[in-house]
């Protein structure tokens, strides 16, 4: 008879393989797509790429020190936030994943960071696509990175038009952040303004042109927005107009991963949820995201838009209001306070006056009085306060 010998690592390894496959969360991982202009946007403007890698070291930072030093350390939270204030100013020259920047909460939501880094990806190869001049037909090549990032159904965000932040009605935790941790929070809604006016900046047609405008974007960020952030999470649409009339589905889907973001940052800092229901609450909420499941998902209490436009539904502009009591109506209420323009086009400094819009004039806001209007108001805005 023949023996044979076993080592101890084989045998561990059979019983993880056989007792670990039912629990285990798969990680293979799909690279993006292939093409040319990958890192054009990095090559061309590397202040600009850096800093969104800043953007995306404080959205998991925020998630690992929640998870791991206690949702009311105020001194973690303060440490936190002079570190992500110095990324601005010397952002990191790499993007780290998800699980590198918070490994222990990646342990509990891998899933959701795998469906934010997918997405960070999208945005990575849209820039790349505006930014290189070989590439003639702009629409045709991002509609084809935009059908690749979707046909990663486990991580692709939905392309329907939700809102703003409708998850306001997806559970208690619902503002929790924003409320124990304003500072941080406006610094990350700065980000997501961020992201979306360099957008419209690349969508200028000739390199020098887009060279000023990602220069003046970066300018204005640091000098003002980041000194007066967002007073409502900025929306695509209303930072981008250009660059969302070019790409409508990729527009609801950063606006998505964002509001994921938020919800992410609620759930984390919420000291009323174990860590049990945390896990569970992020994964029901990123399902609730999902491109695969779009067709079956209706926001809470929401009726939903034209899905073949990818439109925001009407209540979308009626945004979370605090009652008297101290409870708040949830995103597209009847009842809920409707948003003014202004709010929507942020970032506006706090003193700013109200102004009317003139008619459209081609799909974007034209104004009476002669000023610039849409993502040029917004910029405007923040130099006249230098």
């Amino acid at each position: 008879m023949k023996y044979v010998r076993f080592s101890k690592v084989m045998v561990l390894a059979a019983v993880f393989a056989a007792g670990g496959c039912a629990t285990s969360t798969l990680r293979n991982e799909q690279y993006r797509l292939p093409a040319s202009y990958n890192f054009a946007f990095y090559d061309t403007y590397n202040g600009a790429a850096r800093s969104f890698y800043a953007a995306h070291f404080a959205h998991f930072s925020v998630y690992e020190t929640g998870l791991t030093k206690g949702e009311d350390d105020v001194e973690a939270m303060a440490a936190l936030e002079r570190s992500i204030r110095a990324y601005v100013g010397a952002p990191p020259v790499f993007e780290p994943p998800a699980d590198v920047i918070a490994p222990q909460w990646s342990k509990l939501a891998f899933a959701t960071g795998r469906s934010m880094d997918w997405t960070h990806m999208l945005h990575s190869q849209l820039y790349d696509i505006l930014t290189d001049e070989r590439v003639r037909d702009k629409k045709a090549a991002g509609e084809r990175a935009i059908a690749y990032y979707l046909s990663n159904t486990a991580s692709a965000f939905s392309t329907r038009g939700y809102g703003h932040r409708w998850m306001m009605g997806g559970g208690s935790w619902a503002g929790v952040f924003a409320r124990k941790y304003p500072a941080i929070n406006g610094i990350l809604w700065a980000y997501h303004w961020h992201h979306a006016a360099v957008y419209e900046a690349l969508m200028e047609t000739d390199s020098a042109t887009r060279l000023r405008a990602v220069d003046r974007v970066i300018r204005v960020f640091v000098d003002s927005v980041l000194v007066h952030p967002p007073r409502t999470m900025p929306l695509t649409a209303e930072i981008a107009p250009k660059f969302s009339r070019m790409f409508p589905a990729a527009a609801q889907i950063f606006d998505n991963l964002h509001m994921m973001h938020d919800v992410v940052n609620d759930i984390m800092v919420d000291e009323r949820l174990t860590r049990e229901q945390k896990t569970a609450e992020v994964e029901r909420m990123r399902l609730n995201m999902m491109y695969a499941s779009q067709d079956a998902v209706v926001a809470p209490g929401m009726p939903m838009g034209d899905p073949s436009m990818h439109m925001m539904s009407e209540g979308s502009m009626r945004v979370p209001t605090l009652l008297p009591d101290g409870t708040w109506l949830p995103q597209g209420h009847p009842d809920a306070r409707m948003a003014t323009m202004d709010e929507m086009m942020m970032p506006l400094l706090p003193a700013a006056p109200p102004h009317r819009h003139g008619p459209a004039l081609d799909g974007e806001h034209s104004r009476s009085d002669g000023r610039p209007s849409g993502s040029d108001a917004n910029l405007a805005s923040h130099e006249r306060s230098q």
